[in-house]
Formats: C-alpha cells, structure tokens, sequence
C-alpha cells in the first residue's frame, strides 16, 4: 500500500500532513430579477477522503474531480443522466490532481508519484496516459489554446508560465501567484491571482503581450474562484457565495450552512453557466 503522507508532503496544494475531508456538490445556477440563485443541490460524491477540484466536462453532461479511491487521488467522472461515477485513472505509482479537460478531448492531470516525481499528463477515457511536459514540475494549469497551457511551476520562487505542450517552449511571465487560473470566456487572455500586493488581486492577460490588468482583489481569506459564460467571477468565503462583474462590487448571492458546509474552496461552472459545482468541507 502506498504511503499517502509521503504523497501529500510533496504536494504544493497541501502544508499539513493531512488533505481536508471534501466532498464535491453541484447545483443549479439560475438567474431572477434578484440576481443569481443556487437551487436543486446534489452531494454527488459522497466520500470518505479527499474529493476536489471539480471541472465540467465540455458537453456539461458530466464533470471530471479528484476522488480518493482506497487510499490515494484518482480521476472520477460523474455522469448527471445517470448518476454514475467512472474511475479514469487507476495509476500504482502516483495519485492524481486537478484533473482538466483539453482541446483534444483528453483529460490533463498532475500527477505525482510516491517517488516525488510531479508532472503534468494526458489521459484517455481508456486510462491511457502520456507525459505532457516533461521538464517541468507544474501544481496548477489551465488551457488557453489547443497548444499552450498557462501553469503554476513549482521552483524557488514558484513562476507562472506559458508552456507550449507541443514544442515544450516555455515562457516566464510572473511570480508570487495563486494556484486559480482560468481561461477568460469569449477572450484569449486568462486569469490569474497575483500575491505581490495585499490584497491579493485577479489579474487577466494577454498571453501574446504578457501585458497584466487588474480585475478585482479577491475576498478576505480566499483565492479560489471560476468564470461564468456571462463573464462574472464567482467566489466563495467560508460557507457563502459572491459574484463580481466589471463596474461593481462583490455580492453574495448565497449561504450554504443549511447543507451542513462550513468552506467552500473549488469552483466551476457549466458551458451554459446553468449548473454550478463545489469542492466543500
């Protein structure tokens, strides 16, 4: 049997010698004269350990996380027709993370074996895999085209870079980020949070010009959030949820203590911005 403590110390998401006990919740996103609303929810994980960060499955019929199977982190899919949940990724060696959908219909995932070893693959629906970036040692990524991923790589400092995955040409263009990054809908920047100020601000940019703007600081305590196709940011603080969209301020829009959930940490939102899914505690 693996050593799971081992695993988790080689981790950047993690500091303790244990991963928070999540489980993955999605709900309807609907939108009234009153602003958004989250109806209809659904534990669609329940289980024990340590279930994350969700991703939609491009069609918005299924989504992708990381879910604990006898005792390490495999790729789930959850289908919402049926309410089944198939295991992708069943690796000996490693576990897997931040599982995310590419362009090529695939999936990418970091994965991180018992030996140390941290890099990022691809996935078939089969279990097949292949390395994606070799030389790297990347936590956290997001696809902003069929060839380039923008990524969180692990180094002293950590460095956010833009990698092509088919010529494995990588550029730096910050530091001192958050692990969030998030293509930005309807446009070729992405997202990403700066830690240099306080507050910590979401900043866009262009991968082209590496030319940065700044969006809005995040909330107190928090740096995980998600776009909807309407190009707002959604955001959580403890059990509570916040939209933001340019010209205003942070609103919640919801609490979720009725569901027994005391913080909310990973996001997503569907293709059509109709259903939202959680990583909670």
């Amino acid at each position: 049997m693996r050593n799971f403590l081992t695993i988790l110390s080689f981790f950047i998401g993690f500091c303790s010698l244990a991963q928070p006990d999540t489980d993955i919740y999605v709900m309807d996103l609907r939108r009234s004269t009153e602003g958004l609303l989250v109806e209809k929810h659904s534990n669609i994980s329940e289980n024990e350990g340590y279930d994350n960060q969700p991703s939609f499955w491009t069609d918005g019929e299924s989504i992708i996380y990381a879910r604990t199977v006898n005792g390490q982190t495999d790729i789930a899919r959850y289908y919402f027709d049926s309410g089944n949940t198939l295991i992708i990724s069943e690796t000996k060696q490693g576990s897997e993370y931040s599982p995310t959908p590419m362009p090529d219909g695939r999936i990418s995932s970091i994965r991180l074996d018992t030996s140390g070893l941290q890099l990022l693959y691809g996935y078939t629906f089969d279990g097949r895999n292949e390395v994606l970036v070799p030389d790297l040692k990347i936590g956290y990524h997001a696809w902003i085209n069929s060839n380039e991923i923008v990524a969180f790589v692990l180094g002293d400092p950590a460095t956010l870079q833009i990698i092509n995955v088919k010529t494995n040409e990588a550029r730096i263009v910050g530091s001192n980020i958050g692990r969030s990054l998030h293509k930005i809908p309807g446009a070729s920047s992405f997202s990403y949070v700066d830690k240099s100020t306080t507050p910590w601000t979401i900043k866009s940019m262009d991968p082209l010009t590496g030319e940065s703007q700044k969006l809005t600081a995040v909330l107190e305590g928090s740096e995980d959030y998600c776009w909807t196709p309407k190009e707002e940011i959604l955001m959580a603080s403890g059990n509570e949820l916040f939209v933001w969209k340019k010209g205003s301020e942070w609103e919640k829009f919801a609490n979720l203590s009725k569901l027994g959930i005391t913080s909310i940490t990973r996001l997503s939102v569907s293709p059509d911005g109709k259903k939202l899914a959680i990583a909670a505690e």
